[in-house]
């Protein structure tokens, strides 16, 4: 137990971790702990400095030992939780949820652990009880904004587009979603005629399906000026010839950006996240027509088309992994051994559209495998213009990938797509079926009970590619 003189120490690295001075606030919880190591406050402060410093499973095990310490305490359980939801361990995160409500006699600690039973279904897809924990949170809080933000989430993936939408706005300004105001102008509200720039604020594959509503802008607005991400603005320029593409979106201070467009665009109406225009756009399934809308650099084109005239037989993209820790990554990726029953599948050239390099790991395969004809083109692919990447996808019989950004950029262009959806898909993808109302030629394949099942999909491949004319394989 702490004398008042520790409390006071306790409070004095409380203090510091609010001011981010990390270091020296775990400097004395270090102290604390050598003196009570089994404190579960003094513990859960110790959680906290780690999680901030970006160290999750150490945080995850100091919380772990506060709830071992003081098992009756609501918060420690409430903070468990999230940790292990961090490493996704999600039924552990669930279970000590469920403790933290059990234990709660606080409202904050009740409110926040709603919250995280919302955000926990919407990050495994399960957005019926996402809806239902988010409601139950506005019940009793109306207009807390983390709870509108899943309500929105949960509500898109159930292609509730109207009311999902119209929720969806009040992520802005939360982590995924950074809100930008470049020079005091309003955000725009839909209204016709006026000047407008769409800023990209998410990933790279966010950027891309969100693009597909571009056209529905410039029919709308009397000019449309485009932010976005470097890599993309070659790609939307050919596009979208109506607008004015720059790409500076990552470019820091927000407000100086401005001074890098042509001066005739440096005086506008309104701004607005590119994703949100799906409130005037995309709120009804008739409005999702599933067309392509970008096209490829003509001359890289035909490069990639005289190459493949040389391989007399279909061109297969590949891609087996996507995304980053906090997005799931474990649940998306494979090994190319587990991959073996869909390469021998089709006598094809399998092209690598990794995002990270990946030939170390593709001369350890070809040694083992050599009848597999797979290959890393990374002048196309680890590139910092994506119109690289765009031409390959483009030339290509099929795309078959993890999900992740190709799968995109494949929808966008018309290409035939195979992504494979873990339980832990992002809300575009819903959570049942195989189509995509984005995409007309993607085609979604789902895990079933925690297991890719890769002996039918070599199956299905086969029979795809002895089903379909090899001059009719592409979509146009």
């Amino acid at each position: 137990m702490l004398n008042d003189k520790e409390r006071r120490e306790l409070a004095q690295a409380h203090a510091l971790w609010d001011k981010n001075e990390v270091d020296a606030a775990w400097d004395i919880v270090k102290n604390l702990l050598i003196e009570h190591p089994h404190d579960g406050v003094t513990l859960q402060m110790g959680g906290h400095i780690y999680d901030k410093s970006g160290n999750v499973p150490v945080a995850y095990h100091l919380f772990k030992a506060a709830t071992e310490a003081d098992p009756r305490e609501a918060s420690g359980w409430l903070n468990l939780g999230r940790l292990a939801e961090d490493l996704w361990r999600t039924s552990e995160a669930e279970r000590c949820y469920d403790k933290a409500l059990k234990l709660s006699n606080r409202e904050d600690t009740t409110r926040c652990t709603y919250g995280n039973l919302a955000a926990l279904c919407v990050d495994n897809a399960r957005y019926a009880e996402a809806e239902k924990w988010s409601k139950k949170l506005l019940e009793q809080w109306p207009g807390d904004q983390g709870a509108l933000s899943n309500l929105g989430f949960a509500q898109l993936g159930q292609r509730n587009w109207a009311e999902g939408w119209a929720n969806y706005r009040h992520c802005l300004d939360l982590k995924a979603r950074t809100r930008i105001n470049y020079r005091g102008e309003p955000e725009w509200d839909g209204t016709p005629g006026q000047t407008v720039v769409l800023y990209g604020e998410q990933g790279m594959g966010d950027e891309l399906s969100f693009a597909s509503m571009v056209p529905d802008a410039l029919k709308h607005c009397k000019k449309v000026i485009l932010d976005c991400d470097s890599r993309l603005a070659g790609l939307f320029k050919r596009a979208f010839p109506g607008a004015k593409v720059y790409g500076t979106r990552r470019f820091k201070p927000m407000g100086e950006k401005v001074k890098l467009w042509d001066e005739e665009d440096r005086e506008f109406d309104a701004s607005l996240a590119i994703g949100q225009i799906g409130e005037y756009f995309r709120n009804a399934p008739e409005k999702f027509d599933g067309k392509p809308y970008l096209l490829p650099d003509p001359e890289r084109l035909l490069m990639w088309e005289a190459l493949w005239k040389t391989k007399h037989k279909p061109k297969i993209g590949i891609a087996w992994q996507g995304g980053i820790s906090k997005t799931g990554s474990r649940f998306r990726r494979w090994t190319l051994e587990q991959l073996v029953p869909v390469l021998k599948s089709v006598d094809a050239h399998w092209v690598v559209l990794e995002y990270k390099p990946a030939l170390v790991e593709l001369e350890a395969f070809k040694a083992k495998y050599p009848e597999i004809d797979i290959k890393e083109y990374p002048h196309a692919t680890l590139t910092k213009d994506y119109d690289d990447t765009a031409a390959l996808v483009s030339s290509l019989d099929l795309v078959f990938c993890m999900q992740t950004s190709v799968a995109h950029l494949s929808g966008a262009l018309g290409v035939p797509c195979w992504v494979c959806v873990p339980p832990t898909s992002q809300w575009r993808y819903g959570a049942t079926g195989e189509d995509n109302p984005w995409y007309d030629s993607i085609r979604v394949i789902r895990q079933q009970k925690g297991e890719w099942n890769f002996g039918q999909i070599a199956q299905q491949l086969s029979d795809h590619f002895r089903r379909v004319p090899r001059a009719a394989v592409r979509v146009a």
